[in-house]
């Protein structure tokens, strides 16, 4: 299987309608819906559990499926506070006249 880059493979029910996506919160490995609310969520939890999940996404393909020009990597250490401390490097490759992601 070669890589896939529809968003439909990375997020299950994904979909849009030209003008908004609708993304299940169930599709986001760990998301709850108190963290996704609008009004009383938390934003930044929202983003980690998406590059956490995308993440997780890719280790998850064959090596040869895994994108080469859209790559995370991953540190997660113990804090002594008794919290996680994760640092995510994400690099991607552009085409330079468009600014859209470059073909795999």
């Amino acid at each position: 299987m070669a890589f896939d880059p529809a968003p439909s493979s990375l997020f299950t029910s994904w979909s849009e309608d030209g003008t908004d996506i609708t993304l299940p919160i169930a599709s986001v490995d760990g998301l709850t819906a108190a963290e996704a609310d609008g009004t009383t969520g938390d934003w930044r939890a929202v983003m980690h559990r998406l590059i956490e999940h995308t993440y997780d996404y890719i280790q998850t393909l064959a090596v040869a499926d895994r994108p080469t020009k859209f790559t995370i990597t991953r540190s997660r250490f113990d804090g002594a506070d008794g919290e996680l401390s994760y640092n995510f490097s994400v690099s991607s490759n552009q085409d330079i006249d468009t600014t859209s992601m470059a073909a795999e």
